[in-house]
């Protein structure tokens, strides 16, 4: 990575080739183009993080302990990034480490850092972004991107399962007025989503641009406790926005830095997996609500003996 790479910013006034303009008419409009590009260089790695998560937590995130403590694997990296790098870079309206300590408060106590140090993997994933940084603020973006963006997409997948777990549970906590809060969230998010649809359907955009993929469901709610998934802005916009930041620091890349970043993106997912490895209590709770689930299904059963007879 060259010197000049080093010191790379993104400068609006002068855009590359394949860059958008931020006259467009269409606000929600960026090119895809770069994003495809790193997309499928890493499509392996993030494919191996995915079905990782969904095996280890598709039920265990109903459960309280393994869903903080799969906060704190991550919140130590989001803090990294706000620290480290510009708002041009990460704009304010993305950090999220605030949030996460508000969570962590509620669930663990106000005096959680007392008792709080990083596990050792977070620790080594921390010195790799320590080298990284030292080396290249768009390398660490390279880590941001794709940190910011999981959040505003698999992120927000996570926490919808999680409310759907807790509200199916057969000891729900919600109470009825946050159910409709919800509900009628869920119906204006699937009102946006299909305008946003229909938009990209009259612009003549294939189905394999990532601009006309579905959106997940936007958690629109900031229940006390869920505070790191919860973002007040559009998640659309902020997404246009970071990603006009990417192709304006990506767009800039010679052959030889663009390769320099994709393999710290492609690190990104490998070092993800061996956080997600760390994660507390899932076996656990996947254990028990398998045995709940069991019990609850022979009591059915039973009951349509008896019934029977």
């Amino acid at each position: 990575m060259s010197a000049e790479t080093a010191t790379l910013i993104p400068d609006v006034k002068d855009t590359g080739e394949k860059t958008e303009s931020t006259d467009n008419k269409d606000e929600d409009y960026v090119d895809m183009t770069f994003t495809k590009e790193v997309r499928l260089a890493t499509k392996d790695v993030h494919k191996l993080t995915d079905v990782l998560v969904n095996a280890k937590f598709a039920i265990a995130l109903s459960d309280d302990e393994v869903w903080y403590d799969g906060l704190l694997v991550f919140y130590e990296l989001y803090k990294f990034f706000e620290t480290n790098l510009p708002e041009r870079l990460i704009p304010k309206e993305l950090h999220r480490a605030s949030a996460f300590e508000r969570d962590f408060a509620y669930f663990y106590g106000t005096d959680w850092k007392n008792s709080y140090e990083p596990r050792p993997a977070v620790k080594e994933y921390l010195a790799h972004l320590e080298q990284v940084a030292a080396k290249s603020e768009v390398l660490l973006f390279a880590f941001a991107f794709q940190m910011y963006m999981a959040l505003m997409s698999g992120g927000q997948l996570l926490q919808k399962k999680r409310m759907i777990a807790r509200k199916l549970w057969i000891f729900p906590t919600d109470s009825a007025e946050q159910e409709q809060q919800q509900k009628q969230a869920e119906e204006d998010a699937a009102e946006a989503t299909a305008k946003a649809a229909a938009t990209a359907a009259d612009d003549g955009i294939a189905d394999s641009d990532l601009r006309a993929r579905p959106m997940p469901v936007q958690v629109t709610i900031s229940q006390v406790g869920c505070e790191a998934t919860y973002f007040p802005i559009r998640i659309a916009t902020l997404k246009v926005k970071l990603r006009r930041i990417f192709n304006e620091v990506y767009g800039k890349l010679n052959e030889e830095e663009r390769a320099e970043y994709i393999e710290e993106s492609r690190n990104v997912f490998r070092m993800n997996i061996q956080l997600l490895r760390t994660v507390k209590g899932v076996n656990r709770a996947n254990l028990k609500k398998l045995a709940i689930a069991v019990v609850f299904l022979t009591g059915i059963y039973v009951a349509i003996k008896l019934a029977v007879k």
